[in-house]
């Protein structure tokens, strides 16, 4: 949970920098405790003067920060209210000791149908927004049709997590506090040589050392391990809502053919490819927002 301060902030005990941008603090921190006494935090964002009929729900990925997705929150917020759900393997959620450590997807998207059930969103028009893991969420939700969205918009969707063997078995060996002062250090510079080109994406490499930074090892150190051998290849033709595929082909972490594995699998899918981590969170992903709004009144 973050403990405000002059400037700073306090992150797993320790005091921090504030990274928040001024737009993530105008949103209004709402809490909701949810069937197993978890409380999950939303930043609602009722800025619009004039909001679009519908409300967006954006569900951001695996121990994911604002900034990820500082520059689509300022557009859709001029036009739309925005509800910014924070899972509970994020900081903000507070949790009962014994639940810390058994955390999993299918969790989340449980306390995502509570939240919506508290927030009032069934029956109104809205639409789920998410990336990465946020997708693997979402389909659980929808897939046990927990939730109902007007429309599902997915950007990088995961639906298996590649992860080597060993690097699994050393986190579960190595003390979180180890992983926190010595091990970070290396997990950031193995991310920015293998997964994120410098060069090409810096904001995405700036974005993915803060939420490592942030990150609550207690909670998603038991999570990441359950995500070894996850995969979810049969929950996408069950699921009936419509929905917009957004792939970045030239972002190494997510892998383009299980995006079109996932389009050919879902029936009311569409597939864009923007191919740059950069263009799925800016401007051109929320032109692709808008076109498919647009759409819905036509859809067959």
């Amino acid at each position: 949970m973050f403990i405000l301060k002059s400037g700073e902030i306090v992150v797993n005990g320790l005091e921090k920098k504030d990274y928040r941008t001024e737009l993530e603090k105008k949103g209004i921190p709402k809490y909701f405790t949810v069937t197993d006494g978890s409380q999950i935090r939303i930043l609602d964002f009722n800025l619009a003067e004039n909001p679009n009929e519908y409300i967006i729900m954006l569900i951001p990925g695996f121990a994911t920060v604002f900034q990820s997705w500082q520059r689509v929150m300022e557009l859709l917020t001029q036009e739309f209210r925005v509800i910014y759900f924070e899972s509970r393997e994020k900081v903000t959620s507070i949790m009962p000791k014994k639940l810390v450590r058994k955390i999993t997807l299918s969790i989340m998207a449980h306390d995502m149908k509570e939240v919506i059930e508290q927030i009032k969103l069934d029956g109104r028009k809205y639409i789920t927004i998410c990336s990465s893991t946020g997708g693997n969420v979402l389909t659980e939700a929808l897939n046990k049709k927990w939730i109902n969205p007007t429309e599902a918009i997915m950007v990088g969707r995961a639906i298996e997590f590649h992860l080597q063997g060993f690097v699994v078995v050393l986190s579960a060996l190595i003390p979180n506090f180890l992983i926190q002062t010595i091990f970070m250090p290396i997990i950031r510079w193995y991310i920015s040589v293998e997964y994120v080109n410098k060069k090409n994406e810096p904001e995405q490499l700036d974005k993915y050392m803060r939420a490592l930074e942030e990150a609550n090892m207690r909670k998603i150190m038991p999570l990441f391990r359950r995500l070894y051998r996850y995969n979810s290849w049969d929950m996408p033709p069950k699921v009936e809502t419509r929905t917009l595929l957004i792939e970045a082909s030239l972002d190494r972490i997510h892998a383009t053919e299980e995006c079109l594995r996932v389009h050919e699998l879902m029936p009311k899918s569409i597939y864009v490819d923007l191919s740059s981590n950069r263009a799925s969170h800016s401007d051109p992903f929320v032109d692709e927002i808008k076109k498919f709004i647009d759409k819905l009144e036509n859809w067959d």
